[in-house]
């Protein structure tokens, strides 16, 4: 039987909203951490349901997307605790649908590259880059996350970030247009 004063449908799209606008980050990051995407759909729809059923017990101050990515964490690091991870998967392809066919075989070479960098860094550090890059999130909400200082965050980014950069550093344009001009 629905509220008659309306609250239970208006909180139903609150949480509705909430979803739409976080699921598909969560499961990205989670993917980018695990590898597979099975796992990371498993792990997403548990951190909802394990966020509907503790978002009374959320810390004061923290938002409630770091909750959600706090418990999402903790799944994922018991997931890999219980050596359920997987394999690391290929990032998905980045290339558009019209780019020529060795273009294309660079990208899928460029995805492979970075995800094997990406799961060669420790899991800090890694958590780190991808909430910053690819997410967008501000250090100190990756801190709530993580549980350490926005201080200890930004030097993890920067540490994952050199890293990276110093195995990718073959594919950087400048590399590679180099080598083309050689092979003329």
């Amino acid at each position: 039987m629905r509220d008659p004063t309306g609250n239970d449908a208006d909180a139903r799209l609150i949480q509705e909203a909430f979803v739409r606008e976080t699921y598909e980050g969560l499961y990205r990051w989670l993917r980018r951490l695990s590898g597979s995407a099975e796992l990371a759909a498993d792990l997403t729809q548990e951190a909802f349901a394990a966020y509907w059923a503790s978002r009374d017990r959320r810390p004061p101050g923290l938002p409630p997307r770091g909750w959600l990515y706090a418990i999402g964490r903790n799944l994922w690091r018991k997931a890999a605790r219980d050596r359920r991870v997987p394999e690391p998967a290929e990032l998905s392809l980045l290339a558009a649908a019209d780019r020529p066919p060795d273009l294309a075989y660079d990208d899928r070479e460029f995805d492979a590259a970075v995800q094997a960098a990406l799961s060669r860094l420790p899991a800090e550090l890694r958590e780190v880059f991808v909430l910053r890059f690819w997410h967008e999130f501000e250090y100190a909400e990756i801190a709530a996350v993580q549980g350490a200082s926005s201080a200890l965050v930004r030097w993890r980014y920067f540490a994952a970030r050199g890293r990276l950069h110093r195995e990718l550093a073959d594919w950087a344009p400048i590399s590679r247009e180099k080598e083309g001009h050689h092979a003329s």
